[in-house]
């Protein structure tokens, strides 16, 4: 058996996918991305000058589209449950002028675009009225009817935007939940039918020992890419890296980079992430799928604030970076 990663090569995409969220709990968070925003996530920046490409493709991960309604199941209860109302505001979002898409688009890069499919929360059981039926999550196929909706209505949008399609390649959807339960595991199924047969891709991202995960491609996913749960400040030191990793090319998944800010994140966790990246450790640095999760700041902030870790990351990108030793490193 060979022990590889799973291959961008394989899949013709374009690698290192940053996650967007539109909307969130963060102190800081942004509802709709400008080109501001954007600017140091698909250029590499320098004294305010733009010299290289970044990141390959941005992954928008529709949270809030109006206050105190959520759509990512993490928050969905912490306010009123999401409706058909607020899964068309998604839309409306992603398209929005000079915002999201079109500022990714402006930003004059070409890029692979992905985007999360809300999550039909089996709580709800009065979602909004689809094909004259009032949809009630309890039954798996009005959740089902649901998401065919929503990607019918978000494909054609994007198929009316061709202002876009010069710059920008849409690819596919990415599962919003990190673990596939029981309730949700026929539906997953069904839904990246459905997805393969309008000819784009479905990706997951759980973390490493979410429900499931090794059962990833009956699922019909053509992409996993897995969370270590390493953060720095939490019981899972940095070997969870190595586990994750070892899982990942057992199982011929991608790999996700946590890079955050707050009490769970410690001060080497991005260098630790990068440094086990690199060939002598687990090579995933190399034709590997990486998504990055930049949690709790922008790479705006951070290009401003960490400029070192800014350009680290570039260099990690671009398979260029180096080991960077920090006091008391243990491996």
């Amino acid at each position: 058996m060979s022990l590889k990663f799973l291959s961008p090569i394989q899949l013709n995409i374009k690698n290192h996918l940053a996650i967007l969220p539109l909307g969130d709990l963060a102190e800081h968070k942004i509802q709709n991305w400008s080109i501001e925003d954007l600017k140091p996530y698909v250029s590499y920046i320098l004294q305010d000058k733009s010299i290289d490409t970044m990141f390959g493709g941005l992954i928008f991960n529709p949270i809030s589209s109006r206050p105190n309604h959520y759509i990512y199941p993490m928050y969905a209860t912490l306010g009123e449950l999401a409706t058909i109302e607020d899964w068309r505001l998604a839309i409306d979002d992603l398209f929005k002028i000079n915002y999201n898409f079109h500022a990714a688009c402006l930003s004059g890069r070409k890029l692979d675009i992905w985007v999360m499919l809300p999550y039909p929360l089996t709580l709800q059981n009065d979602f909004g009225v689809v094909d004259n039926v009032n949809l009630n999550f309890n039954n798996h196929n009005d959740r089902l009817v649901a998401l065919k909706w929503w990607i019918n209505n978000f494909l054609e949008g994007w198929q009316k935007a061709t202002y876009l399609h010069g710059n920008l390649t849409f690819k596919g959807f990415v599962w919003q939940r990190d673990g596939i339960f029981d309730e949700d595991s026929q539906l997953v199924i069904d839904i990246n039918n459905f997805i393969r047969q309008k000819n784009y891709l479905s990706m997951w991202l759980p973390n490493y020992g979410s429900n499931g995960i090794t059962d990833w491609k009956k699922f019909g996913f053509d992409i996993t890419c897995i969370n270590s749960n390493y953060y720095g400040n939490t019981n899972n030191d940095y070997q969870w890296i190595n586990y994750a990793s070892a899982f990942g090319k057992f199982y011929h998944t991608g790999m996700q980079i946590n890079y955050g800010k707050g009490l769970i994140y410690n001060q080497n966790h991005l260098t630790d992430y990068l440094n086990l990246g690199l060939p002598q450790y687990n090579n995933y640095m190399n034709d590997c799928v990486v998504v990055y999760k930049i949690t709790d700041q922008t790479l705006n902030e951070v290009y401003k604030q960490k400029l070192v870790d800014y350009i680290r990351i570039y260099s990690f990108i671009k398979g260029i970076y180096s080991k960077v030793a920090y006091p008391l490193i243990p491996y």
